[in-house]
């Protein structure tokens, strides 16, 4: 066997223990002699070529965890790793993606510029290198809105196997930004391509860029909470005490366990900072690229430290880099940030606040914007730490760990790239942007109540929901409403004449006329320059399909509509039909834009720790997951979307609890398509939903929302089991301990994994954490959505080719004839501290609590009339316990901790 130990991506661990896992993995692929759920391992790996790519010890007494690469010819095939966890010398589990077949020449026959001068030639599109800011100056005068260019850097490039149908390619790894028609507006079109080092052709894309704008219209807010948080605030005082102080900042912010200023006041924070995970605390000056307009030299004192970086961008100076350039300089634009919050030499980061408004000006609250998301993106650094995400793992450290830190972008979007609104976005790649940046942007809503479009006269006479735009230069909601006749655009080609994206035959009719242009094909901005030389007074788009609109819809651009000056909206499908019938039979109506009541309410989304939490996993899963997320199954939204929820549960929630994500950002409404809820008949979507959302991209967002319902199914199971635990660097809780599998369990997984591939990733992890006890549970959630034993994945690359199902395996089929199905029960608070309450409908008679050692220590009498029973703790010493509750129909066991 030959190995190759290449730090790839990580630092291998040294020492005896960590090198003996190797050693264990390295002869279980030489020799076969290891079985793996029962199955010998086919000899075909005795010849495999490897780099070691990441080592680490899971947690005490549990497998230690390790992930290879699969070289040829010295050279990395891309994306093709194999994952083991050993423990007492054994290997538990082990998945891989490893292509064993002949590789073609290690000689590139063409440079990384000529592959990719060959691919631009091969689909038509002009190449432009812009490697600095003078190339990006020069761009932006030229062709920046020019839709048929690929922006490439020419820099860093990779040379890499490829797996292909056909064997293994030699292929260069690139980074390029390639905008086209189907690109969704506010999304950055920069991916991380793949292109025959022989041929040109394109091999392979996926977005470096994870956003979070999502395609829909904000819900009224549904989150529902049945339980007082008051009455639960005891369970939170023991674990202060556990903190440890530091000689650290005071910070003003809303805690991090918190969505945000709707759900807790700003508080000053104190010792927030962790010794053991920020061993070189959270400030510290580092040499970081800084613009020169800064007002004061950076400081220790500032937002600035060993695991972030997080300023301001008020004049959107740096904002107006990543999005101009379509993300390929963004790592240039951290030249241009400038305004780090300052504490001063007490490191005291106490700044006016807006409070739980959602309306406001962002600029006059940003220092107060930045200290929040720097105390966020430490804390839930320090968080992560003690789940596996630590320097071992490649945490995300200037000085340890990945060794890049974590730049955070605040108020930003307020320069000339003004169509980049009601965003958020981490930009991160293993391989080619290896230092996280994420970008908080101005989110605006309109106000409750408010249309973007009054139908004046006729039988469709009122007012009408939608969208509207974001050019600069008319203010909605301040500027005069447009009032006057509609017209339809005509442009005489292609299958849809309406959609405006060829030139304008019928440019009389659109004179002084408020143009109705159909949606889809192409760009909202080549639609304005086609109708521009009419002079319309207003547009309105019309939405082709009964997907929801976005918030905001993105039509300012460069040239011609640079300066759009008149109101533009978009209308939904069922009304913009009836508005296109009503000019065929000769009754259309005036209307005006945007509606007589429009308003606006704005503010920044630096403030939803939600948003936050969700971003800076993104990066997380991408470092864990060796940015291997592809395909249409992919779950990377998924997985923020769960650790945003997992971080921010209160002692108080309960499984049937309706949360919404991103409720201050998107103005109190929800940001996915049902709240998060175990309840059905609240949100009854399964596996099969898959199928409602279709095959094609820019879907990451809905496919995403569908893995986090099943993980916080297998959350709440975990939760009921072993109760709520507020310590979050804790391993101990069901919050703490599905929060562990879920990060394992993406390091366990195969390479760009489907849904089953997930699921089995997570039982592999709670065979190696958890000694498999958790299995039937785990189980249990995931049936409950439609992914049981039987369920089929297909390939992971399609959302419609799996096979929903519902059942369990053969040994979780059947409840011991003693116990009673717990998810009939459910106990609450857990922790606790005086009393315990028994939330069922079964006819529980007497409850017994018994202590580790098995020892009983309590029985009490139930008054079986109630619904809601209590059990006495207050003589119970602090610890775990064993809670058994005797009924008619049996016994049910809970794990239960009182503080």
């Amino acid at each position: 066997m030959r190995k190759n130990y290449i730090l790839l991506l990580a630092l291998v661990a040294s020492g005896l223990h960590a090198q003996s896992s190797v050693q264990v993995v390295d002869s279980y692929l030489k020799n076969q002699t290891v079985d793996v759920n029962n199955k010998k391992a086919s000899s075909q790996f005795s010849n495999l070529e490897y780099a070691v790519v990441n080592e680490n010890v899971i947690g005490d007494n549990v497998a230690d965890y390790v992930k290879i690469q699969q070289v040829v010819n010295n050279i990395p095939v891309y994306q093709s790793f194999g994952t083991f966890q050993v423990k007492d010398k054994k290997v538990l589990s082990f998945n891989n993606n490893f292509k064993l077949d002949n590789a073609n020449s290690p000689k590139a026959g063409l440079t990384a510029k000529q592959a990719m001068e060959k691919y631009a030639g091969k689909v038509a599109k002009k190449l432009v290198v812009v490697k600095d800011l003078e190339n990006y100056k020069h761009y932006s005068q030229t062709s920046k809105s020019d839709n048929n260019s690929i922006l490439f850097a020419d820099k860093d490039e990779l040379l890499n196997y490829y797996q292909s149908e056909n064997g293994l390619k030699l292929a260069w790894i690139m980074l390029a930004a390639m905008p086209d028609v189907n690109s969704k507006a506010e999304k950055i079109p920069l991916y991380e391509v793949v292109i025959d080092a022989n041929t040109g052709d394109l091999l392979s894309r996926a977005s470096v860029v994870s956003d979070c704008s999502f395609d829909a219209v904000a819900r009224k807010n549904n989150t529902v909470i049945k339980n007082n948080p008051e009455d639960y605030k005891w369970i939170y005082d023991g674990y202060k005490e556990s903190s440890v102080a530091s000689n650290s900042g005071t910070y003003r912010v809303i805690p991090a366990n918190y969505e945000s200023p709707l759900k807790h006041s700003f508080e000053l924070v104190t010792n927030a900072d962790d010794p053991v995970a920020s061993k070189e605390g959270w400030h510290k000056l580092l040499n970081v690229p800084r613009s020169a307009q800064a007002p004061m030299p950076l400081t220790a004192y500032h937002t600035v430290g060993n695991n972030a970086r997080v300023s301001s961008d008020t004049d959107g100076t740096a904002s107006d880099l990543i999005i101009g350039s379509n993300g390929l300089l963004a790592d240039l634009a951290l030249g241009q940030l400038k305004e780090e919050a300052y504490g001063g030499e007490n490191l005291l980061f106490d700044f006016p606040n807006p409070g739980a408004s959602i309306n406001y000006n962002p600029v006059a609250y940003a220092n107060a914007s930045t200290t929040q998301m720097f105390y966020s993106i430490n804390s839930i650094h320090d968080i992560l730490h003690y789940h596996g995400f630590n320097p071992k793992a490649g945490s995300f450290q200037a000085n340890s760990g990945e060794g890049f830190h974590t730049t955070g972008i605040t108020v930003a979007g307020l320069g000339e790239e003004h169509r980049t609104i009601n965003n958020a976005f981490m930009i991160y790649n293993i391989r080619l942007f290896k230092a996280p940046i994420t970008c908080f942007f101005t989110f605006e809503t309109t106000k409750e109540g408010a249309g973007v479009f009054d139908i004046n006269t006729g039988i469709y006479q009122g007012t009408y929901h939608g969208s509207y735009g974001n050019n600069s230069a008319y203010n909605y909601g301040v500027d005069p409403v447009v009032t006057g006749d509609i017209a339809l655009l005509d442009d005489g080609t292609g299958a849809n004449v309406h959609d405006g994206c060829e030139p304008v035959i019928n440019g009389a009719a659109l004179q002084d006329k408020i143009v109705l242009i159909d949606r889809g094909n192409c760009l909202f901005n080549d639609k304005i320059v086609n109708v521009l030389p009419y002079h319309p007074k207003g547009i309105v788009f019309l939405n082709n399909s009964t997907n929801p609109l976005p918030l905001s819809i993105a039509v300012e651009g460069t040239g011609d509509n640079s300066n759009l000056n008149f109101p533009a909206v978009a209308i939904e499908l069922d009304i913009a039909n009836k508005l296109k019938q009503s000019i065929v039979d000769g009754t259309a109506p005036q209307v005006t834009l945007p509606s007589e009541e429009f308003g606006i309410n704005k503010r920044d989304s630096g403030f939803d720790s939600q948003v936050i939490l969700h971003e800076y996993t993104h990066a997380v899963s991408g470092r864990i997951t060796g940015s291997a997320m592809g395909g249409e199954e992919g779950m990377n939204e998924g997985w923020s979307d769960y650790v945003a929820l997992n971080l921010t549960q209160q002692a108080n929630q309960v499984d049937t609890d309706q949360i919404d994500m991103g409720s201050y950002a998107f103005g109190g409404g929800g940001l996915r398509v049902k709240p998060y809820t175990t309840d059905m008949s609240v949100n009854p979507h399964t596996y099969d939903y898959l199928k409602v959302i279709g095959p094609g991209e820019n879907l990451e967002h809905p496919t995403g929302y569908l893995w986090a319902v099943m993980l916080w199914e297998m959350h709440w199971k975990f939760v009921n089991k072993y109760g709520f635990n507020p310590d979050h660097k804790s391993n101990q809780g069901g919050n703490n301990m599905a929060l562990d599998l879920v990060l394992q369990g993406q390091k366990m997984q195969v390479p760009n994994p489907g849904f089953v591939e997930g699921r089995d990733a997570i039982l592999q992890a709670d065979q190696a954490m958890f000694n498999g006890d958790n299995k039937c549970i785990i189980w249990e959630a995931f049936a409950k959505r439609g992914l049981g034993f039987s369920a089929k994945q297909g390939t992971s690359a399609s959302r419609i080719d799996g096979t929903e199902a519902f059942d369990l395996p053969e040994d979780c089929k059947v409840l011991s004839s003693n116990e009673v199905n717990t998810s009939n029960i459910s106990i609450y608070p857990n922790p606790a501290k005086d009393v315990v309450y028994v939330m069922t409908n079964e006819n529980v008679l007497k409850a017994e609590i018994f202590d580790m050692l098995g020892n009983l220590v309590s029985s009490q009498t139930i008054n079986a009339s109630l619904q809601k029973r209590s059990v006495d703790t207050s003589n119970l010493t602090k610890g775990v316990y064993i809670l058994k509750l005797h009924s008619t129909e049996g016994v049910v066991t809970k794990k239960i901790i009182k503080n």
